[in-house]
């Protein structure tokens, strides 16, 4: 190899040296480059007016009244949404008991990321776990005269009547026992929700029809339910509703005439 082309040679690698030290250069020490985030995401909060978290609120991502993507809040309210398509969203936020609420949400940053913060309204000012008419129509079907005889009377169970159900208007039949103490109610792998009483099932009754092993949500719908008792004892069951095996409580649901 002669000697001006070693020089040529020495020169062109002088220049690929060069650059890859430019590039090196412009990234800082210990900061690796960061990959672009696939679409939007929201962060968020749910809340009540005064400011306590709203578990279990379902937030949906709406496109034209019909819903795209929805998510359940952490027991602090948190949600998170990802992956979005739009940088201005449109949630959603459902909770029984609460007042539904549409929000919109413009994201603006540069990491394609928002934070919101929802309010929710408590559907009624105040809202009583019974409320019992003095007298019931004589319309009324034997089962539901014997559950308003009783909802009179008992002292030991929660009793759900058909005013209470209407205002409520739960999705499901478990969501109305949201309220009532004693009683847990949390998302299942099914359709609907789970039910417990001290930590396990209760044995449900449907039109004085007994369901073993059945979750409520299950054997009814909460359109179609008139009234709902709820024991979580022993302690006041009817004896006809009596059941040695229930140890987790009892819970009976009457169907609306047909």
């Amino acid at each position: 190899m002669g000697r001006r082309a070693l020089v040529r040679r020495i020169e062109a690698l002088s220049v690929i040296v060069a650059l890859l030290s430019c590039c090196r250069a412009s990234v800082a020490p210990g900061q690796a480059t960061e990959s672009p985030r696939r679409g939007y995401a929201v962060t968020g909060t749910v809340a009540d007016r005064a400011g306590g978290p709203v578990a279990d609120a379902e937030v949906s991502v709406v496109v034209r009244d019909t819903i795209v993507r929805s998510v359940r809040t952490d027991a602090m309210g948190h949600f998170s949404l990802e992956e979005l398509s739009t940088d201005e969203p449109t949630l959603r936020v459902r909770r029984p008991g609460f007042q539904p609420r549409t929000v919109s949400v413009r994201i603006t940053r540069a990491d394609h990321s928002a934070t919101t913060f929802v309010t929710l309204d408590f559907a009624t000012a105040a809202l009583d776990a019974v409320r019992i008419d003095d007298v019931a129509p004589d319309d009324r079907s034997p089962q539901l005269r014997a559950f308003y005889a009783r909802a009179r009377a008992n002292h030991f169970g929660h009793f759900l009547d058909e005013r209470t159900l209407e205002e409520l208007h739960p999705e499901h039949t478990s969501d109305a026992l949201r309220g009532v103490p004693g009683v847990i109610v949390r998302p299942s792998r099914r359709i609907g929700n789970e039910v417990r009483i001290r930590g396990c099932a209760p044995l449900v009754w449907v039109n004085g029809v007994r369901n073993p092993h059945a979750e409520i949500d299950d054997v009814s719908h909460g359109n179609d339910v008139a009234a709902i008792e709820v024991y979580s004892s022993a302690a006041g069951v009817p004896a006809e509703f009596f059941d040695r095996t229930a140890t987790c409580g009892t819970i009976l649901v009457w169907l609306k005439d047909r």
